[in-house]
């Protein structure tokens, strides 16, 4: 039996439904097979596989647990449970990536029922039975090897951002964008698609807009329409209400070519790895995709005061601002019609690379004297259900479910570095070059940048506290210096200079109450020079500066002579690439657009 370490983490979902008065702590080894759920409808049952968490480690004994598919994003493999609620997770050690292939060649099913092609080695992660029928998707690795992931993990982690993907398509037969009318996943256009220059979705208002990637290319891709619509014809299918209701999926990728996996599990024998989460994937190259959303009118048909009909009610959907400190999803009751929304975070999705153009539709928002309902002061249900509304008065509130998706970083140095040499490549008759200085190298063009260490302060120089002291190194125990990144960008011949410092990690918590490095807080500081033959000696002033003010450069942005300015280090949903936003803000704040 593996040994694991595990990590204490705590989230503010209750899963009573689960585990209901069980008094053992388990942690999450599988998820199995789906069954339909016979007590709220719309949302399928998946059989969720445990091990008992004992002072040794992780017993031999697998116990079964059911649990609706919206819930799976919380039950992760290897999060432990206990009460209801999760307690720590299993640390599988630092993501690891994969370059594999999506394409029909490039992958095959297998399970332990197969004789031959079995999954991995039985020792490494044994499942209940030596003829298990669980299904796993095998890529072939290019150095010898394999990638192994578990089918239903692929499922719930690439299918989309949002919980409420997987339940319509476990639920419902395939109504795609052809059949709006019918499509709980697909809203009508405002006008004529046309389909040439970009991919045209408009999405139900109960998806994120993140959805959007895999609908677009169901709509526009027979591939992805034939693999979306064939989850729910395998259900049809295998599934036998009387002597056989388990059906264990057979997950395929939904889109073909070149991908990059971002995972963490088991290493196995002979180069190969069992994945047991998905932290992250590449986005497949294409059309750019012009994102439209359903006006917040209308709850999945039904108005805000629970009426059908045809009339627009006044008001928006009930986003509700306080939610309370538990919120126990269940999956045993239906939402209340016209109760509200309230959000369930899943772990961060981090796209790998480079993300896919996706361009929002811009409209004036017709503004409604009406006040929104659920406001500020009113508070969610503490029962909340991911499925379709059905009924009133039960109590239950609807449950938005989403991994909010991330891009991978490299720390903000690089990163911005890197948007840098991104938006040159994107526009290279306006950005003629970018490049870093030192002060031994001067400008140079190459793609590796290099910083200028800063130096420490003068022993007997008391107007120089402790804190500003320790503030110049990353590590004051290695007394390793902080770095300055001095960047500059020729745009429509002006050049333009952009400083970014390094910062030191910092421990934070994730939405799963898990451990995870971030960094410092600090802004970056973007100028033109009066005199840039002078640059030299000015930038040795500059520097001196910073180290005075540990890094808060917008208290010496007045003393650079010429346009100088700060700015902040904000995303925006439609970056291709890390920091894209940042570098376009930083540029407009010296009167350059670029589009």
């Amino acid at each position: 039996m593996p040994y694991f370490k595990f990590a204490s983490t705590s989230k503010q979902v209750s899963l009573k439904d689960v585990f209901g008065n069980d008094p053992d702590t388990l942690m999450v080894w599988l998820h199995t097979h789906i069954t339909r759920n016979s007590r709220a409808q719309s949302q399928p049952i998946v059989r969720v596989a445990f091990r008992k968490v004992i002072a040794s480690g992780v017993s031999e004994q697998i116990v079964y647990r059911d649990a609706p598919i919206t819930a799976l994003g919380q039950l992760r493999i290897g999060s432990v449970w206990k009460d209801g609620f999760c307690r720590s997770q299993a640390a599988f050690g630092d993501a690891t990536e994969f370059e594999v292939n999506f394409s029909e060649s490039g992958w095959r099913h297998t399970s332990f029922q197969q004789t031959r092609d079995q999954p991995y080695d039985w020792a490494c992660y044994p499942l209940h039975y030596q003829r298990d029928k669980n299904q796993f998707l095998v890529f072939d690795l290019k150095g010898g090897g394999r990638l192994v992931v578990p089918c239903l993990e692929f499922f719930y982690r690439c299918y989309g951002r949002s919980a409420e993907i997987k339940r319509v398509l476990t639920t419902y037969p395939w109504h795609g964008a052809k059949e709006p009318h019918l499509s709980k996943l697909y809203a009508e256009l405002d006008d004529l698609d046309d389909g040439d220059q970009k991919w045209r979705v408009k999405l139900k208002m109960r998806l994120v807009l993140d959805d959007v990637l895999l609908l677009a290319h169901a709509k526009y891709e027979d591939y992805t329409e034939r693999v979306l619509r064939g989850i729910y014809s395998q259900i049809e299918a295998d599934h036998d209400t009387r002597y056989s209701p388990e059906v264990f999926l057979k997950i395929r990728p939904w889109h073909q070519g070149k991908a990059t996996l971002k995972v963490r599990g088991i290493q196995l024998n002979n180069g190969s790895f069992l994945a047991l989460q998905i932290i992250g994937c590449s986005d497949p190259e294409g059309k750019a995709i012009e994102r439209d959303r359903e006006e917040l009118q209308k709850f999945d048909g039904i108005d805000i005061d629970g009426r059908g009909g045809d009339d627009p009610p006044s008001g928006q959907v009930r986003r509700f601002r306080k939610t309370p400190l538990i919120v126990d999803l269940t999956g045993s009751e239906e939402p209340d019609h016209g109760v509200g929304s309230t959000e369930i975070l899943d772990t961060e999705f981090v796209v790998v690379g480079k993300r896919r153009v996706v361009i929002d539709v811009r409209r004036n928002r017709v503004k409604s004297g009406a006040r929104q309902r659920g406001g500020r002061g009113v508070t969610s249900p503490a029962v909340v259900s991911g499925g379709d509304p059905y009924g009133s008065g039960k109590g239950v509130g609807q449950a938005s479910i989403n991994a909010k998706q991330v891009m991978e970083s490299n720390g903000m140095l690089r990163d911005m570095w890197n948007a840098m040499l991104y938006l040159q490549r994107q526009n290279p008759t306006r950005i003629q070059s970018v490049a870093w200085f030192t002060f031994e190298s001067e400008f140079c063009t190459d793609s590796e940048p290099e910083v200028i260490g800063l130096t420490p302060f003068k022993d007997d120089d008391e107007s120089v506290n402790t804190e500003t002291r320790n503030w110049l190194y990353l590590d004051v125990d290695s007394k390793v210096f902080r770095g300055v990144l001095i960047a500059r960008l020729r745009v429509d011949m002006r050049n333009v200079f952009i400083v970014e410092i390094e910062r030191r990690t910092r421990q934070m918590k994730d939405v799963d109450g898990a451990t995870k490095e971030s960094e410092e807080k600090l802004k970056g500081l973007v100028f033109t020079l009066d005199d840039e033959q002078a640059i030299g000696k000015w930038l040795t002033e500059l520097l001196c500066d910073i180290q005075k003010v540990r890094g808060i450069v917008q208290k010496i942005s007045g003393k650079i002579p010429g346009n100088a300015l700060t700015f902040s280090h904000k995303s925006s949903g439609n970056d291709e690439i890390v920091c894209q936003a940042m570098v376009v803000n930083a540029l407009g704040k010296m009167g350059i657009s670029l589009d």
